[in-house]
């Protein structure tokens, strides 16, 4: 049996490092590299292939990088000129991802062989080796950045690995391909010198030692002088290689170039080294004398740990790589990479959890500081000046210190003692069926009962009027005009149209002259507005209104009293339904105006004006209007509806995934608080509609994935039917319940793996039930119920066909692909995890002075900034050999909702994230589940719902629209990127 286990490892290990060369190269192909870097690339490959290597480095011509990696550069210029492969094609995208993908899956490989030395046969080296091969940052820097780092760190992991071992020659030799690559391998030099000054120490012969070290320099030299010669020649040679190293290392002079470290917390970021960074001290100063604490630090290990016996070149240059990069001036963003997989091949080498506790912390801080700056690449924040950008910098740079005084300790604890903290040794997990789910009792149903009216009346109140206009003018397509005469004195005109494909709303007096023009398009629909237009008593008016409908009309004296007026015909016959004061309550706002709207048009059988989104959210809106009307509770009744139902949702989803009934009213609670549920729901646009469903699938998978287990795939169709309806129905809301789609693949094809663990009789006649089941249940059933949302376009248009379907679908992702539209309040992903930038809905301009009204899709601090702490928990578990089932599902679960939006280049919302936050309120469950001791748990969740709470009353104006005193407004912007009063 153990020769077949080592037989089969391999294997496993080959097909590990295939996937992560496969995924990495995916990614080159569908993104397009960080706009800078890629055009150097090409441009520099493009002339050494043209001209090549004495007429490189030319007057003038910007070439920063030295020459060993311009080898590489020149071939893939060659290929693209061979194969006339456009700049553009992703072609080119993945010839320049190609060696450093290679060799990211090289150092896996290497952190696989240095784990099986120490940790032979643990799953230990498995969760080090895979963390490595799919580490977040390197995916990043390879995959999507394109960037060489990859490349350049594999010699300096082989160099300090083999330092471990004292192959002084082979290391002089892969520190100069290092160098030779990039100049940020100087960075790493004062540790090959205390390495190489250790070996004198520890050395009986010193004058051997002496020279072993000159050999060294030399060896060290013959790659960068090697690889320069073709491009500089013999006479020109050294002094241009100093040059350019030199050059290259003194061309940024900034306390930081984007990345996220300590002096960027500091507030350092593109700030010149001159400048002032605290007490007098310039940023310059301060750097070097960081450095200098840092080296003097490397000093102090190197010392103490030679004369303890537990001498380590990997340990002391992921100290001092990472040291630099935290601590020192003009870092650039990826400068971290070398130390970061230096510190997770010495946790392999040492089996230390602390070191990869460290690399793993340090992996995330450096995937969100690239993605920060590569999203922002050529946009107006590409400094990273604003406030949510300059908030993601610090949080991430004090994250990222956090990190390195984490790894510092490690370091210290072994360096002087030689002590390290072993990753737990977990045998390999059964697939046992389930605990049973706890019976419901009555207590407990009233108590969700309870939950769910309190938050209905909630989300009920204050929603919007009841009543509005329901009569048009209706001069689609034509020009109507109306007759109308003033019984009072008038300084003030309301309006309040329908819809408008681009029409006008003309007045004039009895001499013809024109009093007021209003244009009429797709932003005014349906909501009321307010003008000057003085008119005498007495005085007749005409209203002309062109492709457009208008609902009502009113003219207002200046205490703001309605004024009777004679004739109008439609305009003037519901001034009954004329509010008293205009709000959200009676009027759109926000993208109300494209899906509410459509919800009338489809109810109306008129042309739809909104076609970016599947129908099925606009349908359920459209219910609303059938049985309200088209007012402001109508249009929103059946998102508040929907958010009500996500709390008892939420429960039942919590309780059935931790078994425990107190946790499911913890999670019903926490939702019924949310600020995003409640904001969200209670605006008439599809999201909420798109988060019910994602989470009501889930539910149904989760109870699928139990019953399994328990009962096999014949005896589990039920949840399965119902999880394809809910997917179904997810897809046909938004196109995000797509998403929802891969996580719920994942964990359909896992329960089944798990099922085949338990070694049931007749399991092949389950896998082709699972299998039939799956592409009736989450293929067919779904594309079903999607092609059904469009039923409101057949019976508007008979005609429409599956031609014409499809033609929607087409326009849909040709409009999702090129929009390149901004919007002041859009946010990236990395900016959602701790809701930095709200969505600002709608401001009350029509409030008396010292008074404010706003709507702001706001995250729910609880539920967001607890939920993310629990997430990042349950994968340290996960990654760390200790997860469970259920922690990795709710990974998944979360993961495949938010990581598509990652790739996406396109205009994006805080409210993106709201699938996603469904998962957070999940991780909170399942850590509290996790807590042994109940009592304590209970009382977290208790402070939890009361913070909620806390929270929710004071922010309620905010989510609301209720108006509210000056300063109380000014002191809900606790953030500089708030900005929604």
């Amino acid at each position: 049996m153990k020769i077949q286990r080592k037989q089969s490892e391999p294997r496993a290990l080959w097909l590990l490092l295939g996937a992560a060369l496969l995924l990495r190269l995916v990614l080159a192909l569908v993104t397009e590299g960080y706009p800078y870097d890629m055009s150097c690339f090409v441009a520099w490959g493009d002339k050494l292939a043209a001209e090549g290597p004495a007429a490189f480095y030319s007057e003038g011509y910007f070439a920063d990088y030295p020459p060993g990696y311009l080898f590489v550069l020149g071939l893939v210029g060659l290929l693209r000129a061979a194969f006339s492969i456009a700049y553009e094609s992703p072609l080119t995208y993945l010839l320049l991802a190609l060696v450093p993908s290679l060799c990211d899956c090289a150092a896996a490989w290497l952190v696989w062989r240095v784990a099986q030395h120490t940790i032979p046969g643990s799953r230990g080296a498995w969760v080090l080796t895979a963390f490595t091969a799919f580490n977040p940052l390197m995916l990043f820097d390879t995959g999507i950045w394109k960037q060489i780092d990859g490349a350049f760190t594999l010699p300096l992991l082989f160099c300090f690995l083999l330092l471990e071992r004292r192959r002084y020659l082979p290391v002089a030799l892969l520190y100069g391909v290092a160098l030779a690559i990039k100049p940020q391998a100087l960075l790493f030099g004062p540790v090959l010198a205390a390495c190489f000054l250790a070996a004198i120490a520890q050395e009986e012969n010193r004058f051997r030692a002496f020279g072993r070290c000159f050999g060294g320099a030399a060896v060290a030299l013959a790659p960068p002088l090697l690889a320069g010669m073709p491009f500089y020649g013999l006479k020109d040679l050294v002094p241009s290689l100093i040059e350019k190293y030199f050059g290259t290392v003194s061309g940024y002079p900034y306390a930081s170039i984007n990345a996220f470290n300590w002096l960027t917390a500091l507030g350092g970021n593109w700030k010149s080294l001159e400048d002032t960074a605290m007490f007098g001290i310039s940023w310059h100063t301060l750097g070097w004398f960081m450095i200098l604490l840092v080296t003097g630090g490397l000093a102090f290990f190197a010392v103490r740990s030679v004369r303890g016996g537990h001498f380590s070149p990997l340990l002391l240059a992921a100290y001092y790589g990472l040291g630099v990069f935290t601590f020192g001036h003009c870092m650039h963003e990826r400068y971290m990479v070398p130390g970061v997989l230096l510190t997770l091949l010495a946790a392999a080498r040492w089996n230390d959890i602390r070191l990869y506790a460290a690399g793993f912390g340090l992996s995330l801080t450096g995937f969100i500081n690239l993605a920060t700056v590569y999203s922002l690449a050529g946009t107006e924040d590409e400094w990273l000046t604003s406030a949510t950008s300059s908030t993601v910098a610090v949080l991430v740079g004090l994250a990222e210190t956090v990190c390195f005084v984490m790894l510092l300790f490690a370091v210290w604890d072994i360096a002087l003692h030689g002590h390290a903290l072993p990753l737990p040794a977990r045998a390999r997990e059964e697939s046992p069926a389930p605990a049973p789910q706890p019976a419901w009792q009555r207590r407990e149903l009233l108590a969700m009962l309870g939950v769910t009216v309190a938050t209905a009346v909630l989300s009920f109140a204050y929603l919007g009027d009841t009543t509005a206009p329901q009569n048009p003018l209706d001069a689609t397509g034509t020009v109507l005009q109306e007759t109308v005469t003033v019984e009072g004195d008038a300084i003030d005109l309301w309006v309040y149209p329908g819809i408008s494909f681009g029409g006008s709303l003309q007045i004039t007096d009895e001499q013809g002259n024109t009093l007021y023009t209003q244009e009429l398009g797709y932003s005014t629909c349906f909501s009321w507005s307010e003008s000057r237009l003085p008119v005498s008593s007495g005085q007749t008016l005409t209203v002309t209104v062109q492709n457009a409908q208008v609902f009502e009309m009113a003219f207002r004296d200046g205490d703001g009293n309605l004024q009777p007026v004679t004739g109008g015909g439609a305009l003037f016959d519901e001034q009954g339904m004329v509010p008293d004061a205009i709000s959200q309550l009676n009027s759109m706002y926000f993208d109300e105006i494209y899906h509410g709207r459509t919800a009338y048009e489809q109810l109306h059988k008129m042309p739809v004006y909104e076609t970016t989104h599947p129908p099925l959210g606009k349908d359920l809106i459209m219910v609303g209007v059938a049985l309200f009307g088209m007012t402001g509770f109508g249009w929103r009744f059946s998102g508040t509806l929907f958010g009500v139902l996500l709390v008892p949702l939420a429960w039942c989803f919590a309780r059935r995934l931790t078994r425990k009934r107190w946790i499911g009213a913890v999670a019903g609670v926490l939702l019924a608080l949310d600020f995003m549920r409640f904001a969200q729901s209670r605006i008439a646009t599809i999201d909420i509609y798109g988060t019910f469903f994602i989470l009501l699938g889930a539910y149904f998978m989760l109870w699928y994935c139990q019953s399994v287990l328990e009962k096999g795939v014949n005896g589990s169709l039920l949840p399965m039917a119902l999880g394809g309806v809910a997917f179904g129905l997810g897809c046909a809301a938004k196109w995000t319940g797509i998403y929802a789609g891969a996580g719920l693949a994942i964990l359909y094809l896992g329960v089944l793996y798990a099922r085949w663990r338990q070694k049931q009789p007749g399991f092949w006649q389950e896998f082709r039930t699972a299998a039939w089941g799956g592409v009736l249940f989450y293929v067919l059933l779904p594309l079903c119920i999607y092609i059904a949302s469009y039923l409101p376009y057949w019976w508007r248009d008979s005609s429409f066909s599956l031609a014409d379907w499809w033609q929607c679908q087409v326009s849909m992702y040709s409009y999702h692909s090129n929009l390149e539209a901004t919007h002041p309040f859009e946010s990236r992903w990395y900016t959602w995890l701790l809701g930095l930038r709200p969505v600002w809905y709608y401001q009350n301009t029509h409030l008396a002075e010292g008074m404010k009204a706003s709507i702001a899709g706001l995250g729910g601090p609880v539920i967001w900034l607890a939920g993310l702490g629990c997430l990042l928990a349950l994968l340290w578990h996960q990654v760390s050999n200790r997860g469970s089932r259920a922690g990795a599902g709710v990974l998944i679960l979360y993961g495949t909702q938010l990581i598509p939006w990652m790739l996406v280049p396109r205009c994006t919302f805080l409210y993106h994230y709201f699938p996603s936050s469904m998962f957070c309120l999940a991780a909170i469950a399942l850590v509290l589940s996790h807590i042994r001791n109940t009592r304590k748990a209970q009382r977290i969740g208790k402070g939890l719902c009361i913070l909620s709470l806390v929270l929710f009353v004071c922010y309620y104006p905010a989510l609301s629209g209720l108006p509210i005193l000056d300063w109380w407004a000014q002191a809900l912007e606790i953030l500089p990127s708030f900005g929604f009063y």
